[in-house]
This record gives C-alpha cells, structure tokens and sequence, in this order.
C-alpha cells in the first residue's frame, strides 16, 4: 500500500483483536489508503519486510500497541522484543528511527515497558507519552485518539454545528403567531390530560419509561466469555475468546477465530440477545477471497448460546452451534 499515514504495529498473539477493531474504526474516519495494518495490506507472496519498510517510510504517526504479552517474554527470562529478526521491533525501530510520532497505546491496564526492558533501538518508546485503550470504554478512548491523530496528521478537528442566525423581523412575527397556536393547543391537551387522570390516568402511574425499558433490555454480556466450538470440517475443533462491552444497543470488542481475535463489526444487542460479524480472508487459486461469519447469540442463564454462518469463501458451510461461558466477570 502506498500512501498510508498511520501504521498500526502490533503482536499478534497479544493484541489482534483490538489491532483490528482500531483499524476498523480509524477506517472510518481516515479511509482506508490511508492506514496500515499486516492482515489487510500485505498480499500473498510480498515480502514481509519489504513490505513493513515500506509502509513505515510512507507514515506519519506509529501506533504501538502494547498489552501484557507485547515483550514476548518466555520461561527463561528472554523476550521476542529483543531478538534482531523481531518483526515488532523492527516496526517500532524504523518509526523512532524516522522520527515519526510515535504513540504507545496500552491495552486494558497494561503498564508502559521500562528501558531496561526494550533493546537499545527501542529505549525512546519509554519516553513517549502513551494513551489508554480499554474494552470498558474503548469507542470514549477511540475517539480522543482520533483528536489526537488529526492533531498529528495537521488536520484540524470536525467543525463545530454553527449556530443558527437570528431570523428576520417578519420570520419572528410569523414565529410568535405559529408559537401562540402552538401553546393554545398544549392547553387544551392539558385539560384533556387532567380530565383522564380525574376518571381513569390512576392504571397509567405504574408504566416504564421508554428510556429506561431500553437501558434495562441490553443483557449482562459485557466482559470476557470463551467457548470450545467444533467447525465442519474434520478434526477442527478450537477455543475460541469473545470479549463485549457497549452502551445500550450497541456492542464493541472481539471475537476469536481458529484462534485468532477478530474485531467485532455491526455488533447489536436486544433483549436477551446479540448479534455481530467477524470477517477474515481466504487465499486460494483465484486469488484472495473474503469471508463473513454471522454470530447470533442468546443469553440462557451463565452462557450464550450462539449459532454462527460463515458466507463466502470457495466452499459452502453449515451453520455452527455451540456455547459460551463466561472467564470473568466485570465489576
């Protein structure tokens, strides 16, 4: 890819998920020529690290994103970070060594790494200041970094809503005559109101609030789930991670493939209920190919109960059932 702005470098046994979900939405507000992710932008038979030397000469602004397994820290006190062939070191060391605006992102609590434990190329990233990306929050944090990027990038943020003029002399007359219509007719709608409560408003006091039906229909998913799921194919049976949050209907984070974190899109809750999809690609002798899974869950006591279609792809699917539990409870 030629052209990209904002790199996203990342281990994808620490951070896939989220790499994913913040590239999906940093597409939304910058396009996607304009920012670089491995999954997407290397293509079949290209160079890895031609193609990461590229990428990083043609940005501006580095994304590290660093969660609890980002050093790769084995049993025997050594670390993937400081090996030489190190593809994650070597993105963060060609953008110090550019000079480019460099900003750490810590995923869910993780602490920024010391000096001592970074090799010498990557010791300036301790000293960059780092923002916050957690799953509890994660459209809030998503969007100051974003203010942050247009910052970066010498864009200046979204224009204000400009307030409205004052109207004309003969727009207020007409206004003021609608305005007194309007009220002659909320008085009337008040007598007729007060008149119901006289003889039969008293069922009514016991009625929900729109606001607060909808609060209470979004269901107890948020946190961390996992779920042995057998796909249909011969011997291919996976755990497989979901982490949710969100706000009302809406419904953030990542889902595990084969393994690997998917971030979550045109996620939705209802009551009892969720819905979203994960996309991957499929490589093959036409080339690559994208597939779609569509999850649709149930909470049913301390599980969801998902059914999930994968759609594309050069074979057709059965429809897949299984359950998820819940590994850790939010507070």
């Amino acid at each position: 890819m030629t052209g990209a702005q904002i790199f996203i470098s990342y281990r994808r046994d620490d951070a896939a998920g989220y790499a994913r979900a913040a590239y999906d939405e940093l597409v939304r507000h910058f396009s996607e020529q304009r920012v670089f992710i491995d999954v997407d932008d290397i293509v079949a038979g290209q160079s890895f690290t031609d193609a990461i030397r590229r990428a990083v000469g043609d940005s501006k602004v580095l994304l590290v994103l660093i969660g609890k397994r980002w050093l790769g820290e084995r049993d025997d006190g050594s670390s993937k970070i400081s090996e030489p062939g190190d593809f994650v070191a070597m993105e963060v060391a060609a953008g110090l060594a550019k000079g480019m605006r460099v900003i750490p992102l810590l995923l869910d609590g993780t602490t920024m790494p010391t000096p001592a434990q970074l090799p010498e190329s990557l010791r300036a990233l301790s000293e960059r200041n780092a923002l916050e990306l957690g799953n509890t929050r994660f459209a809030a944090d998503m969007d100051r970094l974003v203010r942050v990027l247009r910052d970066a990038l010498g864009e200046p943020p979204s224009p204000p809503v400009p307030a409205r003029s004052s109207p004309p002399a003969s727009s207020s007359r007409a206004l003021l005559a609608v305005g007194a219509a309007v009220a002659a007719i909320v008085l009337v709608l008040a007598a007729f109101w007060w008149m119901q409560s006289r003889h039969g408003g008293a069922a009514s006091q016991g009625a929900t609030p729109a606001s607060a039906a909808n609060a209470s229909d979004r269901p107890r998913i948020d946190g961390s789930w996992r779920a042995e799921v057998g796909y249909d194919w011969p011997n291919a049976r996976f755990v497989e991670r979901f982490v949710f949050s969100g706000e009302g209907d809406s419904l953030h984070g990542s889902a595990s493939f084969l393994g690997v974190d998917r971030g979550i899109l045109e996620g939705a809750t209802g009551p009892g209920t969720l819905r979203f999809v994960t996309r991957t690609s499929e490589t093959g002798g036409g080339g690559n190919a994208e597939i779609v899974h569509r999850y649709s869950g149930r909470l049913a006591g301390d599980e969801i109960r998902f059914v999930m279609q994968t759609e594309g792809g050069s074979s057709a699917h059965v429809p897949v059932e299984f359950s998820a539990r819940r590994t850790a409870t939010r507070q």
